[in-house]
């Protein structure tokens, strides 16, 4: 196997950087997608699984990861669940700060399918408790 081109490596790195990654994170989603624990490493093949990765092409780490249709859905229920910043928006903060309190994952830009569905689950359970307490009447 051939290793990573120097290209591949600036890529990688200028891309990182755009996302707002630190070489931790960078690393970490590096090990996520290829088992690797340095860029240096990498085969051109798996280089190009991780630019994949962090340019948002869906096939990558063995097609495991949230799907597009469950981020969009997370970001509707927090929405609904009024996780937003000033300008409305879903606030990624407070989203990163649960996965990684709840499933030990620092960004909610690596979660799988699967713990997805449980930030989806959880989600709709908090919005129909605010909805029930909501509805019912201050108790004195």
């Amino acid at each position: 196997m051939r290793k990573i081109t120097a290209a591949q490596n600036r890529k990688i790195h200028m891309l990182a950087s755009q996302l707002g990654m630190d070489d931790d994170l960078l690393h970490e989603f590096v090990g996520m997608v290829t088992n690797k624990e340095h860029i240096s490493g990498l085969t051109i093949t798996e280089a190009i699984r991780v630019i994949d990765g962090l340019t948002g092409k869906r096939e990558y780490a063995s097609g495991s990861h949230m799907t597009d249709r469950q981020k969009s859905y997370i970001f509707f229920l927090m929405k609904q669940a009024g996780w937003t910043n000033e300008s409305g928006d879903p606030e990624l903060k407070r989203l990163d700060g649960f996965v990684q309190k709840q499933y030990g994952i620092d960004s909610h830009r690596f979660l799988d399918r699967k713990t997805a569905s449980g930030v989806i689950e959880f989600l709709k359970d908090w919005n129909k408790r605010q909805k029930k307490e909501a509805k019912e009447p201050a108790q004195a």
